[in-house]
């Protein structure tokens, strides 16, 4: 299933260098293989920045949220079954797509994500899948095409999910629980708050299972730097601020997630 035009609704056709649809709308493909259907952009910056990509790049590799994955795959191993057509909107750099890929190998996976710097930081991972720009708020998917969905700490679209997801299927979303990476926040500044909680009620979807992934990590202060990076505290953060990471020796940092498997009511 191909991803759809984002100006008349058709299939999109790929070819060697481009997408387009039977109405001849053309879409390049981009010299690290994702396509950009993100309609009305002004060449501006959307969603995670170059360096906040790279730095989550660098933090997946280093194997800092692997425990998160296996807790994932484990969790759509137990409810999903290939073949299928799973979508990953706001995906990033593809670390979760690209396991959910190699995990479903019959699957056909859709990859979106806002920010094109994290879709070309991707193609590190030489993935097989689709990707494409496109906001989660208008998926160049269509409509009751998908057995599956991921929102991983992305913005959730709760009708783009329903309307793109086929009757029964399953949502796995993945959000930060209260103390996720508190220790790290409360090295930097002089009042840390703990995540706002959320309710795990979501309308027109019932829930199957729900699960936690709790573990501790001792970080050097070069480590934590870099995933301080990743984070959106980055952008919002004063550099003297960010600075007192470099100076810790070593910290242990909380790692705490909810993992949901809704499913859409038919």
């Amino acid at each position: 299933m191909p991803f759809i035009c984002p100006v008349c609704g058709e299939n999109l056709i790929e070819g060697k260098q481009s997408f387009v649809c039977r109405r001849s709308h053309l879409f390049d493909k981009a010299k690290k293989g994702y396509v950009n259907l993100l309609l009305g952009h002004d060449g501006s910056q959307h969603g995670d920045s170059k360096p906040m990509a790279l730095a989550r790049y660098e933090v997946m590799q280093s194997g800092l949220y692997a425990p998160l994955k296996e807790a994932l795959l484990a969790a759509m191993r137990a409810h999903l079954q290939a073949p299928c057509v799973i979508a990953d909107c706001g995906c990033g750099e593809c670390y979760y797509t690209c396991a959910v890929s190699d995990t479903f190998a019959q699957a056909e996976v859709l990859a979106t994500d806002i920010s094109k710097e994290a879709l070309a930081v991707a193609k590190r991972r030489s993935p097989r899948f689709l990707r494409a720009v496109a906001s989660s708020f208008n998926l160049p998917i269509a409509s009751g095409s998908c057995d599956a969905a991921l929102n991983i700490f992305s913005p959730f679209a709760k009708e783009e999910y329903r309307r793109i997801l086929k009757p029964g299927g399953l949502l796995f979303m993945v959000i930060p629980l209260e103390k996720h990476l508190l220790e790290l926040k409360q090295a930097v500044y002089e009042s840390a708050y703990e995540n706002t909680p959320k309710s795990s009620a979501l309308e027109g979807f019932s829930l199957p299972e729900e699960s936690v992934c709790d573990y501790r990590k001792t970080l050097s202060g070069a480590e934590l730097s870099t995933l301080f990076a990743m984070t959106p505290y980055a952008i919002k953060t004063a550099p003297q601020d960010v600075q007192k990471l470099e100076s810790i020796d070593c910290l242990e940092v909380q790692f705490s997630f909810k993992i949901f498997v809704y499913q859409k009511q038919r």
